[in-house]
């Protein structure tokens, strides 16, 4: 299962975020959910924004570590199983490249959270608290699912580590 969701991650992460948003919000418009303050709602937006933006520069800055680390790694036709270590092989294979693909897509899309917060908050009047609200549930499930995707390269990447 999870080999098919980092076939396409961010398909993945927006497919549940839009029917999670769109479940909350039927729920809420039909009072099963109570409804939060504007202010929260303002407050929550401001919130995940700053939160995208940070864990957008954390993967960053892991993916411009990787990036140096594989400078300065040998070349695929020098490598040697026995002497090489687990990373110059890591940094020789596709599992690397992927790795790459992967993180840069959590800062896109972090990144691209954190502006339509901010663009929601500046733009919207007071009366769209529906918008606001999926606004939030939506922010915080791409969050979530960004965040968690990382953690599970950086545990496969100490898995190798340890399989040494």
């Amino acid at each position: 299962m999870i080999d098919k969701y980092f076939k396409r991650p961010v398909f993945w992460d927006y497919f549940f975020a839009i029917i999670l948003s769109t479940l909350v919000t039927i729920l809420w418009k039909n009072d099963a959910l109570g409804v939060p303050k504007e202010e929260y709602l303002y407050s929550t937006v401001s919130d995940l924004s700053t939160i995208s933006l940070t864990m957008a520069g954390f993967i960053l800055t892991l993916l411009t570590v990787l990036i140096s680390f594989k400078s300065t790694a040998k070349r695929k036709t020098e490598l040697s199983l026995e002497s090489d270590s687990l990373y110059e092989i890591f940094f020789s294979t596709k599992l690397y490249f992927e790795t790459v693909k992967n993180l840069k897509n959590a800062i896109v899309s972090l990144t691209l959270i954190a502006i339509v917060g901010y663009v929601l908050k500046l733009s919207l009047n007071s009366h769209n608290y529906y918008t606001l609200f999926s606004y939030n549930v939506f922010g915080m499930t791409i969050i979530f699912f960004t965040v968690f995707r990382c953690l599970i390269i950086l545990s496969k990447i100490i898995k190798i580590q340890e399989d040494k």
